[in-house]
């Protein structure tokens, strides 16, 4: 698919399809905490014990965690892939609201935007608005688009509806199917229970630095009708305290969003084998001067490449990350955005002796609406209008995405073998609607040089296997494979005014298809030295589609791009009741790398590339060294380079060198928590916290053969955060942070328009005092 380009990265990103649509690329940072909710299992077996999912209040405990990352409960010790569990307690009580506000506390995730495709894990990306290498799921339904068609931004979705957040690092081809090449993000909601009432309210509040305050209201209730039916609900309303000053508008305090949002469940048993479970999602946001968009949403930076120097070395400085317009502050009209998520789901579950069968139908919309001000990126457009100085150029985006699926799968034991057969169908329907809107500087509207809309269907149809072989009582061997197809069809047309037809071409429309197929398939043997200590090592691979290019300029389809992770892990309780170890060695090789490229006349399109490979090391610990003391530490260590250099096309391809670093992935990355818990009477506890944060340089887009400034490198930060809690009588909790306690001016993403622009940041939340209060019952 084709899309409007001035010359760089972000425009393709915010236009990519000529007669499709236009990407708006922001940045911010993404996920994960250290506690999470746990389940009690009895140590030497692989089953769980009773269904009652308690907060962990031991930290010995800590690590008997059920997950359902292979479609089945299991401890997370047990589980043959590398996974970090984020509890609904850690994201509650210290008000982290957004995946930007914890990201750096996850090993391997990296966070360049808010789209689904600026997510990567274990630096697998290429930058740019091609598909996500990064699926999300909510419990086992994906959400969102599967191409770079519509793609709907992050779903943030409130802690209230949630039970933990489950992240599995390498790629998920086999269960999970396209396009989770480093790896996936799992919602996994709270169900409704039938053994009793309860429910929780919350309310906290936060103030920024030299910013605004902002507040969160939540509750859920869970209400038992019978010993077979039960009704569960929630919601939220949440204003984010906001921080970012307007030097164009002259306001201070400017980023303001406010998101409110509710989930309903119903469950009923009414037969011991057959559990059905039904419900609804649905979140709305509406932002002014959020980091959704990172031209019109960040900060100006490099005061040497906009009034140091001549007009020559301005073109061609390095980017030294100085703030043009002083502390957090912006330049621009105000943009505004406006989103919707709704997720309906309907699951059946039905035993038969050994084996379950289950059904999941889903239907999913994401709507989204940005108004940007693109001025610096079509600075030329007031030319051809013969408009006065000072006027402005604007961009209207709406996206749409409906998904349907529908998964029936059985699985079981038999004999020594764990096995699960399936098949999969998906249909999405995307639409995007873009207009370029021109007005002099008193914001009168002077012309619309381009409106284009791009309406587009992905169907894929898919089986897939996993078998799981007990061979002794200490060795078990996995292998899995699933067969896809896809077929794709996409429609553009595209109104461009006459005067603007010398930059965007003439009117047309067009109509192309493609369709594809993939096998994946991984081989995982697995080792244990004792119940709670094992090795491991995973071969597993992963595919993106392919699809159509929709332009004028000759370039036809692309093909798949395709990863093979190989993986070497250990995890257990190597001291018990004092330290539990997770670790991996990787190495991901990656063919026929998907790029976003630039056609002469402007247009976007997508291209495949070379090679590449990433490799690293991933390693947490759990350190309980005396009582109420905790300690969860992190560190990442990745090399993610191509190992081909990019062929040129034309003069605004992207250039990139044999051995150069994929974009926006630091080489070290590491996070430590340290908490103490303590009663101060038999009926109040304490707890105390510390968080260190640290995230390495990491360069950003690739720059095109045209480019006049040096490839962007991010700096480097390190954040210190502090919490404080006091509990009462199991039910009432106080919860005081401090989060990025020196307020540092950590920078999250930026970007330069693969060198071709003035570059611009987002920086990470200033420092942040928040107090959080809530009623368990």
């Amino acid at each position: 698919m084709a899309g409007i380009s001035a010359g760089g990265e972000e425009e393709k990103n915010m236009i990519i399809g000529k007669r499709a649509y236009l990407f708006s690329v922001a940045a911010v940072a993404l996920a994960a905490p250290v506690g999470a909710w746990a389940q009690a299992v009895p140590s030497a077996g692989r089953e769980p014990a009773a269904d009652t999912s308690v907060p962990s209040s031991d930290a010995n405990n800590a690590d008997d965690i059920i997950v359902t990352a292979q479609k089945r409960d299991q401890r997370l010790l047990d589980v043959p892939i590398a996974i970090t569990a984020v509890s609904s307690d850690t994201l509650t009580t210290q008000s982290l609201n957004r995946l930007q506000d914890f990201f750096d506390r996850v090993p391997g995730l990296q966070y360049s935007g808010q789209r689904v495709s600026a997510l990567s894990l274990r630096g697998v990306t290429s930058g740019g608005a091609t598909s996500p290498t990064v699926a999300i799921l909510v419990d086992d339904v994906q959400f969102g688009g599967t191409t770079n068609a519509g793609q709907p931004p992050l779903p943030d979705f409130d802690a209230s509806a949630i039970d933990r957040i489950e992240v599995l690092r390498g790629p998920q081809g086999t269960l999970y199917g396209a396009s989770s090449l480093g790896g996936l993000i799992k919602y996994v909601l709270k169900q409704p229970d039938t053994s009793g009432f309860s429910g929780r309210l919350e309310a906290g509040g936060t103030t920024v630095a030299d910013g605004g305050q902002g507040y969160a209201l939540r509750g859920s209730l869970n209400i038992p009708i019978a010993d077979w039916l039960a009704v569960s609900g929630s919601g939220f309303k949440r204003e984010d305290a906001p921080y970012l000053d307007n030097a164009y508008t002259g306001r201070n305090d400017v980023n303001k969003r406010d998101v409110w949002g509710f989930r309903g469940a119903v469950l009923a048993r009414p037969t011991d084998n057959l559990t059905i479970t039904a419900s609804a999602l649905k979140q709305k946001q509406n932002a002014l001067n959020s980091d959704l968009q990172i031209t019109s949403g960040g900060v100006p930076i490099c005061i040497a490449c906009t009034t140091g120097g001549t007009a020559a070395t301005r073109g061609t400085a390095v980017t030294t990350f100085e703030p043009v317009y002083g502390n957090l502050t912006i330049n621009s009209l105000d943009s505004t955005n406006a989103s919707n998520f709704e997720l309906y789901t309907g699951r059946a579950e039905l035993k038969l002796g050994s084996a379950t069968v289950t059904a999941i139908s889903a239907w999913g919309v994401a709507d989204n609406a940005i108004l940007g001000d693109v001025s610096a990126v079509f600075s030329f457009l007031p030319g051809f209008y013969a408009a006065p100085a000072g006027s402005t150029v604007q961009i209207s985006n709406a996206d749409r995405t409906a998904k349907f699926s529908q998964e029936l799968r059985a699985g079981g034991t038999l004999g020594k073998f764990d096995w699960l057969v399936g098949g999969f169908y998906t249909v999405e329907h995307s639409a995007t609607n873009q207009t370029l809107l021109l007005r002099n500087p008193s914001g009168t509207l002077v012309a619309t040089p381009y409106v284009g809309t791009g309406p587009s269907r992905y169907r894929e149809i898919a089986g897939f296997a996993d078998l799981t072989w007990h061979a002794t009582d200490k060795l078990e061997i996995q292998i899995g494979g699933r067969y896809a197809g896809n077929k794709q069809e996409f429609n553009s047309a595209s109104l461009v005014d006459t005067r603007a037809q010398p930059v965007f071409g003439p009117s047309d429309s067009q109509i192309k298809g493609s369709s594809d197929n993939a096998f994946t398939w991984l081989i995982s043997p697995t080792y244990h030295f004792t119940p709670d200590i094992m090795a491991y090592i995973r071969v597993a691979n992963g595919y993106r589609p392919g699809g159509p290019n929709l332009d004028s300029t000759g370039n036809g389809n692309f093909g798949p791009d395709r990863v093979i992770n190989y993986e070497v892990g250990f995890k257990g309780r190597v001291v018990p009741g004092l330290l539990t170890i997770d670790t991996a060695l990787f190495q991901i090789d990656w063919t026929d790398v998907q790029l976003q490229s630039t056609a002469p006349n402007q247009f976007g399109f997508i291209t495949n590339g070379g090679k590449a490979r990433s490799r690293g090391l991933e390693f947490a610990a759990n350190l309980t060294p005396w009582s109420g003391m905790t300690i969860d530490a992190n560190l990442t260590v990745t090399d993610a380079t191509i190992t081909e250099t990019l062929r040129q096309i034309n003069p605004s391809s992207l250039k990139g060198q044999a051995g150069d670093r994929l974009p926006f992935t630091a080489n070290v990355a590491g996070s430590i928590t340290g908490q103490q818990k303590f009663d101060l009477s038999s009926r109040l506890r304490a707890s105390l916290g510390v968080n260190y944060t640290y995230v390495g340089d990491r360069p950003g887009g690739f720059n095109t053969f045209g480019a006049t400034r040096p490839r962007i490198l991010i700096p480097g930060y390190s954040t210190v955060s502090f919490t404080g809690g006091l509990t009462f009588d199991r039910n009432w909790q106080a919860t005081l942070f401090l989060r990025n306690a020196l307020d540092k001016r950590g920078i999250s993403a930026a970007q330069n328009r693969n060198g071709n622009n003035v570059p611009t940041a987002l920086f990470i939340q200033p420092r942040t005092l928040g107090l959080t209060l809530a009623r368990t019952f």
